[in-house]
């Protein structure tokens, strides 16, 4: 099999679900959603454990150091930035990006100073785990690494700092000096993600302003940090749909103009389409604000003056402006980074816990209470295949009634023409988009690939793009039942990645007779054999294929 060719195919099908109408209707896509994010049901809301550990008094403001518990014993840290004087302040949530010092980074900083000096309470949350923060300043560092594929099983990433970032909300409602019924919620990068994702399922936020995180998967169907891969995003549609699930609730999209290795401008402008589409069409146009600022992947001065608007007139009432000016110079990012209001990240003041008081639950924890406690749906192999000849062809595959499979790491296969499964060679990170484990995905493409398919298999395979091409796959279907190709009656497997293949080609084929090297009986096998090309993305949602 081609490898080159199957992740041609996939960025296709991408492409090709992130421009089409997402299914059901905006219940069943939020539902849908909640899965993606492994938040379905959502977790207990049981007790926070809220503690503040110290305050920083500044000028026109405090930062109070916050740590709770979002389940128990998953530490959560934060920095709580508050305006000086009385008040009942509107509250912005503030997930941030992969920055190396978390919530103490300075342009972080520099935004929870801005909001605060604005009368905005600013609630900055640390990140679960680690990726580029891999450091000892780094106060959730405990959970685990985010290059850990096998959280797309039941723990993503991104529904563990959205679940986060709801309990932060949580504490912020028992506060009497704040609002918690005007709330706002921004972040750039993969906070950005986390705005987008958190202000998806939480309609307690009104308002919303991702940063340097949004473009169409139309023309951007890549992106590179493995936490931001929801499993099975993708069959939600582009992320304006995600977006769009909020409307009337105000948005606005930011970007910058040199942002381009995973936010090119042209697929950022193709998300506005989509969005100005969408909010015109409910007659809110006056919601949906979209910019692009001069920089690159960052959250500079111009873009925090702008979300102070934005905010002031979303969440406070405001009258309608394009920018507030900062009362004082801030931290300008990467255009200007003058050091002027933050600190610098390593200053022992801005952490919250002692380093021997950070022990937490991990990822790894989470992963095995979700496969634990399972919400599966049948497991209907029919269903989710794809329609994978409608982006080319793999293989042209004429076997007997023996069909061999093998993993490479099998080196010389002991069944003349066994056909090498390329597992370590396809783009994964796509997989994981359409919810498909790399067996399954190989499954798919030989069963259209095979002869003697079950009847009206054609059309499955190609999709009724247009009513030309559904009546050639009917000709075809019908052509084929009168004088049918003798298909492979018997698969044998070697190697684990072909044995698992093995088994969801049989839920395409049932008549199928298998004879594996591997044995599987349930998802939670792929842990044990701990080779990530078996991640099953959202396994704790479907039965077990066997």
């Amino acid at each position: 099999m081609d490898a080159a060719a199957i992740n041609r195919m996939l960025e296709l099908r991408v492409r090709d679900l992130a421009g089409a109408n997402p299914p059901g209707t905006v219940a069943e896509r939020k539902l849908a959603l909640l899965r993606a994010l492994g938040l379905d049901p959502l977790p207990p809301r049981t007790e926070l454990n809220a503690e503040i550990t110290g305050v920083i008094e500044r000028e026109g403001y405090r930062i109070e150091k916050l740590r709770y518990e979002s389940r128990p014993g998953l530490l959560v840290t934060a920095h709580l930035y508050v305006p000086e004087g009385e008040g009942k302040w509107p509250v912005v949530l503030r997930p941030h990006g992969h920055w190396p010092h978390k919530k103490t980074e300075p342009l972080v900083q520099a935004s929870g100073i801005s909001f605060a000096l604005a009368g905005f309470a600013c609630l900055i949350v640390d990140s679960p785990g680690y990726s580029w923060d891999d450091n000892e300043l780094n106060e959730r560092r405990g959970m685990g690494p985010h290059e850990d594929w096998f959280l797309a099983m039941g723990a993503p990433i991104q529904g563990v700092y959205a679940w986060d970032l709801m309990r932060g909300l949580d504490y912020l409602e028992t506060r009497t000096d704040l609002d918690a019924t005007k709330v706002g919620i921004t972040g750039e990068s993969g906070g950005g993600t986390a705005t987008m994702f958190t202000f998806a399922i939480d309609e307690r936020i009104r308002a919303a302003a991702p940063v340097c995180a949004m473009a169409s998967y139309e023309i951007a169907p890549h992106n590179g940090c493995l936490c931001n891969h929801v499993p099975g995003a993708i069959n939600l549609g582009d992320r304006s749909d995600v977006l769009g699930l909020r409307a009337p609730a105000a948005l606005f999209v930011m970007a910058a103009a040199e942002d381009i290795d995973e936010f090119p401008l042209d697929a950022v402008k193709r998300l506005d389409e989509k969005l100005r589409r969408l909010y015109k069409s409910q007659r809110i146009e006056w919601r949906y604000r979209f910019e692009v600022f001069e920089g690159g992947h960052d959250y500079n001065r111009r873009m925090r003056e702008a979300a102070v608007a934005f905010f002031g007139e979303h969440l406070r009432g405001d009258k309608p402006r394009g920018y507030v000016s900062e009362s004082r110079p801030i931290t300008d990012g990467a255009l200007n980074p003058y050091p002027a209001q933050t600190v610098a990240s390593e200053t022992p003041a801005l952490m919250v816990t002692h380093p021997e008081a950070r022990q937490t639950v991990t990822f790894r924890d989470l992963l095995v209470r979700s496969l634990e406690e399972p919400y599966p749906q049948p497991f209907n192999g029919t269903a989710r295949l794809a329609p994978w000849l409608k982006y080319g062809r793999v293989t042209d595959v004429k076997p007997g009634a023996i069909l061999a499979i093998h993993d490479p790491s099998v080196g010389e296969p002991k069944e003349p023409g066994s056909i090498l499964l390329p597992a370590d060679q396809i783009d994964q990170r796509l997989t994981h988009y359409l919810g498909l484990s790399v067996p399954e995905l190989f499954a798919q493409l030989l069963h259209l690939n095979l002869p003697g398919g079950p009847d009206g298999w054609e059309t499955a395979s190609i999709g009724a793009a247009d009513a030309l091409t559904s009546m050639i796959a009917s000709v075809r279907t019908l052509v084929h039942s009168q004088t049918p190709e003798q298909g492979a009656t018997m698969v044998t497997a070697a190697g684990p990645v072909a044995s698992m293949t093995a088994l969801f080609l049989r839920a395409l084929r049932p008549s199928l007779a298998i004879e594996t090297t591997h044995p599987f009986h349930g998802w939670d096998d792929a842990l044990e054999f701990n080779l990530r090309q078996l991640v099953q993305p959202g396994a704790r949602y479907l039965q077990w294929v066997a």
